[in-house]
């Protein structure tokens, strides 16, 4: 049987055209398709601005710059890509970690607790599972900002907004594996606010008031031309392409509803409309059940194995130990990632499900 990979980006001859194109005609970086692209997703989450990057890690570690949480601390959730954390690093604050919720497995409200010094809390979005916004933002209080980590979220919806128009700034990655691409690495930042955006437009072009005049310590985080002309493309079919995703986690959970030894993921409500970067399984057993879905010619991956805060690196330069956070740590040990991209068929999810359910059945 054909492997099923965890994921698949799809790329057509109009994106590559349109990236030859580009690279034939515009500016090879800030060219016109950048800010078409940048005006565009905007548009698409509702926002007065969008700031294209260099990628989603760039693009959370500007947006904490330009909200000025040097010498702070900002909330995030340990259940995440450590680059959620690594953000907060260099952007010169403190990360502080607030556990995750078993109910969607993202940042649990309950465990938001700010204190004077705390300058943000940065919700992540996780597997495209939208944050439960209003609970954080009651949490957080007023002066406190909220920063999207939308970086898996693109085109989810929170009462009927997207994700990226929740908080004082939002951060996106067009990484290959995201819903959608650049064509390699990329990051966009949507804020409603003027001076943030701005400032961010300066930051990351090495902080530039004119051509050879910068008036801040810049960088070099500016998304290449040609990959926003990929973006453009792709931002055309997000909608099609999220769809055909919920599509296929009903396909999953209707298959699957009859296996008690898993969990499903929370399938969504009148509120909250997920877009499954990822759908991802929980379960006792989860490497013994990796394990009999490689032998079937299927790829699963854990997303995530080791929580932020016992990644070596953060146990050494903050003194973080295994029990900090309970349910962040046992959900690492439980969740497990099943193949979900847009051309994925019906007949390859079945086969998937087929696999899941023959496991159990031969341990009962």
């Amino acid at each position: 049987m054909n492997k099923i990979p965890v994921s698949r980006p799809t790329v057509t001859d109009e994106m590559v055209e349109a990236m030859a194109e580009a690279v034939r005609n515009e500016r090879m970086v800030l060219g016109e398709s950048v800010f078409k692209f940048e005006e565009e997703f905007a548009r698409y989450t509702g926002t007065k601005h969008a700031i294209s990057v260099s990628s989603g890690t760039d693009a959370l570690i500007l947006a904490l710059i330009a909200l000025n949480v040097r010498g702070k601390e900002v909330i995030t959730t340990p259940l995440s890509f450590i680059a959620t954390a690594n953000a907060v690093v260099h952007a010169g604050a403190t990360p502080v970690f607030a556990d995750a919720s078993a109910k969607d497995l993202n940042l649990d409200p309950a465990e938001v607790r700010p204190v004077r010094g705390t300058a943000a809390v940065m919700p992540v979005h996780l597997f495209g599972q939208p944050a439960r916004m209003d609970e954080l933002r009651e949490a957080a209080g007023e002066k406190v900002k909220i920063v999207e980590d939308a970086c898996q979220a693109h085109g989810a919806m929170y009462k009927g907004r997207k994700a990226g128009s929740l908080g004082d700034a939002a951060c996106f990655s067009f990484y290959a594996t995201k819903n959608m691409t650049v064509g390699g690495d990329g990051g966009m930042i949507t804020t409603d606010d003027d001076r943030l955006a701005a400032d961010l437009r300066k930051l990351r072009d090495c902080g530039r008031v004119s051509r050879y005049v910068h008036d801040v310590f810049g960088f070099t985080a500016r998304l290449n031309t040609a990959n926003a002309a990929f973006g453009r493309v792709q931002l055309k079919h997000l909608d099609e392409w999220n769809e055909r995703r919920r599509a296929i986690a009903r396909r999953y959970a209707e298959k699957l509803k009859d296996v008690p030894e898993i969990v499903l993921p929370p399938m969504g409500s009148k509120d909250i409309v997920p877009v499954f970067h990822l759908f991802v399984i929980q379960a006792d057993d989860r490497d013994a059940l990796a394990r009999t879905l490689e032998a079937r010619n299927i790829d699963t991956a854990v997303h995530y194995p080791v929580p932020i805060h016992l990644q070596p690196v953060y146990k050494d330069a903050f003194g973080f130990s295994k029990g900090s956070y309970p349910e962040s740590e046992r959900l690492a040990d439980r969740v497990l990632s099943l193949p979900v991209f847009p051309t994925l068929t019906d007949e390859e999810v079945d086969r998937v499900c087929e696999a899941i359910i023959d496991h159990y059945e031969g341990k009962r």
